[in-house]
């Protein structure tokens, strides 16, 4: 045993059950969607027990939310060398990560040589096939998605995964679109952003990318119940950005300095709302308002004591009207984001 190793258990020795609850910090903050924070306790968590499996497969889903895609495959490939927590969920989230990263060769030899050999679970079968079906297809197209030369159309297979498909795979047949000519993207979309079910936070993204290409043209939109017809060309941009600055501001004056860990989980929230609601924009436009109910709902995700009416007064607003404000941000917060 090497010093390193030698002191790593001696760790645990003198704080019985840290390792435990760094874990279980790590994931209420991911819950919370607090990634970076989630990220120092399941590295915290590593540093004194090495292979602990959630600890591990906690830290790849940090990474990933963060964008950080290629750490994030290295931790996954060794968890699966070194058959660390279980091989299959751990095997569904790498094979992702592969396929988002245009790893396609890599996730043809990986699923063919697996499901050579032992059968894969029912719950993961379908998905599974679905992208070594599509990772072939990009292998035999030199990593280009073909259209139906006749049609014009995507592959079924993109189709299906946009249509069909888990919120992950969505996203990345969202993205695969948007790459082919933009009346392609524009026509394959279109059900989509007028299916109820569908996730909010991919609509946007869909429609972020439709106003980056410039599109011309109106469409339906179902978003939290309501249905909308916008004209792609005269939407304002994706974040509301104006006011979402100047709302933040305020948090930020009362926070940033007295509560900064605080300050940081209440603004990723703030601007995963006006993402999650876009194009609709937040009622009513009163920047001091929704301040004021984004701090009130950071203490209540929290789980601090603050009370309401001195959150209020804080920001000279009332009372009712914040909390209207802040059970809005909390409910989009339990409808989106449900799939990331």
């Amino acid at each position: 045993m090497n010093e390193e190793q030698k002191n790593s258990k001696e760790k645990v020795v003198l704080f019985p059950g840290v390792v435990e609850k760094l874990v279980a910090k790590g994931m209420e903050a991911l819950k919370g969607k607090n990634f970076s924070e989630a990220h120092s306790y399941f590295d915290q968590s590593l540093q004194i027990e090495p292979d602990h499996p959630q600890a591990r497969f906690g830290l790849a889903l940090s990474l990933i939310e963060q964008s950080r895609l290629e750490e994030a495959k290295q931790v996954t490939e060794q968890m699966l060398k070194e058959d660390i927590g279980n091989y299959f969920d751990i095997l569904q989230v790498h094979i992702s990560l592969l396929v988002q990263l245009g790893e396609y060769n890599e996730v043809v030899v990986m699923l063919e040589g697996i499901m050579e050999e032992e059968k894969l679970p029912a719950h993961l079968a379908e998905s599974l096939y679905h992208l070594l079906h599509f990772s072939r297809q990009m292998v035999d197209g030199e990593t280009k998605i073909e259209m139906d030369e006749e049609t014009k159309k995507p592959p079924n297979e993109l189709l299906h995964m946009l249509n069909h498909g888990s919120p992950e795979k969505q996203w990345l047949a969202i993205q695969m679109l948007g790459k082919m000519p933009t009346e392609v993207f524009v026509e394959s979309i279109k059900e989509f952003l007028k299916t109820d079910q569908n996730d909010p936070v991919l609509k946007s993204i869909a429609l972020q990318l439709l106003k980056e290409k410039n599109v011309d043209e109106k469409m339906e939109l179902h978003k939290f119940g309501k249905k909308l017809n916008i004209n792609l060309i005269n939407l304002e941009d994706v974040f509301h950005e104006k006011f979402g600055k100047d709302t933040i501001k305020l948090v930020a004056d009362r926070l940033e300095s007295e509560n900064p860990s605080l300050y940081e989980m209440v603004s990723q929230v703030w601007w995963h709302y006006l993402f999650a609601i876009y194009p609709i924009s937040p009622e009513p436009l009163n920047p001091t308002l929704w301040a004021s109910a984004i701090h009130k709902t950071g203490v209540e995700i929290f789980g601090l004591e603050e009370d309401v009416l001195d959150i209020a007064n804080a920001y000279k607003v009332d009372v009712d009207d914040m909390l209207t404000c802040a059970s809005q941000i909390l409910k989009i917060e339990r409808e989106a984001f449900k799939g990331n």
